[in-house]
């Protein structure tokens, strides 16, 4: 497989070991907090990126961060994340999900092999993601995507994409180049109602949202959506920091109809636990609209 910059090349004996050995452990959860702490960073810096099988699709990644050495050992980022997106999910549906903030496609990856119909709107600022991303979603979901090299706010513009050198996932709008290596990238914005509008499939059913403290702006934008009663299930990061932040999108929320739960993660299951504030040790959070709770029964035997 060629990509701009050289070929993909395969891991190393060791890394497949490692990969296995980590990926057979009998836990549900804990296996990407124990390769943080044995081994949090790339064996070796590459300039090649390189061929993993997610489900029997041979995905492309940059290894060299956070997110893509996750991704490569452990074929998964924020695997609770992706348990509550699939729940949500009517198998027998062409449902439509929105990854905003999608950096190097590990959600829509693992949600796209699991899901045959579902149809990814995959959305990130990031130019430097945009190849290997769209050469994903064409080996996984060809004919069912779309790829937005945009950001989503509440206004329609420009602005300047702060992106640290160890971890492109970690990309924000709201921070200052902090080490030498951080990178400076000016990014389009779009309203959520334009990109509904340049899309062929509509309000998506389901959304992922991780922009790195731009929360309040993408809620906001997506308004329009959510008056439409047709997302089911958000999931959006939020910090023991950004209070105000999300006092702000939980009244978004429930003048729509939707429950906030806090994704709690232990080593045997994913729990959803409702919540009017944040909880302790607790960074993801899912939004369910009420009519949906008692409707979805994979997702209701997730709630406490």
């Amino acid at each position: 497989m060629h990509i701009t910059g050289g070929s993909t090349i395969n891991l190393t004996i060791g890394e497949r070991v490692l990969s296995a050995i980590l990926r057979w452990l009998p836990i549900k959860h804990g296996k990407h907090r124990i390769l943080d702490k044995l081994f949090p960073t790339p064996w070796i810096e590459r300039s090649n990126s390189v061929v993993v099988s997610i489900r029997g699709f041979d995905v492309v990644v940059d290894p060299n961060d956070l997110v893509g050495w996750h991704l490569v050992i452990l074929r998964s980022f924020d695997p609770e994340v992706v348990e509550v997106l699939s729940k949500s999910c009517d198998m027998n549906e062409h449902e439509v999900f929105w990854d905003i903030g999608a950096n190097k496609g590990a959600c829509f990856c693992n949600l796209a092999t699991q899901l045959p119909s579902l149809r990814i709107v995959a959305i990130e600022p990031q130019a430097a993601l945009a190849e290997i991303n769209t050469i994903n979603l064409e080996t996984i979901c060809r004919g069912r995507y779309e790829y937005v090299c945009a950001g989503i706010s509440d206004m329609e513009g420009e602005l300047t994409l702060t992106i640290p050198e160890s971890n492109q996932g970690k990309a924000s709008l709201h921070i200052n180049q902090c080490h030498p290596g951080d990178k400076k990238e000016v990014i389009k914005l779009l309203t959520a109602e334009t990109i509904k509008a340049q899309s062929k499939y509509g309000w998506p059913n389901i959304i992922k949202i991780d922009v790195e403290g731009h929360e309040k702006q993408v809620f906001k934008s997506l308004e329009p959506c959510l008056s439409s009663g047709v997302c089911k299930t958000f999931v959006f990061e939020n910090h023991g920091w950004e209070s105000d932040a999300f006092e702000n999108i939980k009244t978004i929320l429930r003048k729509h109809g939707y429950e906030v739960y806090g994704i709690e993660k232990t080593p045997w299951r994913t729990r959803l636990r409702r919540t009017d504030k944040l909880l302790p040790r607790t960074t993801d959070y899912a939004a369910i609209r009420k009519d949906q709770i008692r409707k979805q029964t994979k997702l209701t035997r997730l709630i406490a």
